[in-house]
C-alpha cells in the first residue's frame, strides 16, 4: 500500500481554498500597487497570504496528526526533504542574485515547496533511510 496526500476532503477543500486567497491576495497586492491604492491597505493585503500559509500548515500538522505512525513518518520523511529543496533552491538563487540574475520574490517558496512534496511523494515510499 502507498499512502497518498491528503486523504482528507476536509483538508482539500481547505488547501483549496486557502490556495486561491493566497494566489488572489498576491495578484491583488500586485493590481493595488499598480492603481495606487493606500499603503495601509496594500499592507494589509500584503499579509493575508503569510495567514493562509500558517493555516494551511497548521491543517497539514492536524491531519498528519490523525494519521497512524507509518504514515504520520512518511510524510514527514517527505515534508523535510521537500523543504530541504525549496531552502537549497532558494539559498541558490539568492546567491546567484549577487551576480546579476532576476530578483524572485520571496512568496514563490511556498509554492516551490509543495510542488516539491508533489515531486518527490511518489518517490519516497517508505519509512526507511
Amino acid at each position: 500500500m502507498t499512502p497518498t496526500w491528503p486523504t482528507s476532503w476536509r483538508y482539500t477543500l481547505g488547501a483549496v481554498v486557502a490556495w486561491i486567497l493566497f494566489l488572489a491576495c498576491v495578484l491583488g497586492v500586485t493590481a493595488g500597487r499598480a492603481q495606487g491604492w493606500p499603503m495601509a491597505a496594500l499592507a494589509a493585503l500584503a499579509l493575508v497570504p503569510a495567514l493562509t500559509v500558517a493555516l494551511q500548515f497548521r491543517a497539514a500538522y492536524r491531519l498528519i496528526a490523525e494519521q497512524d505512525e507509518f504514515v504520520r513518518a512518511l510524510t514527514l520523511k517527505r515534508m523535510t526533504v521537500a523543504a530541504a529543496a525549496a531552502i537549497t533552491l532558494a539559498t541558490a538563487w539568492s546567491g546567484l542574485e549577487l551576480i546579476g540574475l532576476p530578483h524572485l520574490p520571496a512568496w514563490l517558496i511556498y509554492p516551490l515547496f509543495w510542488g516539491l512534496f508533489g515531486l518527490v511523494t511518489p518517490l519516497i515510499r517508505d519509512t526507511r533511510a
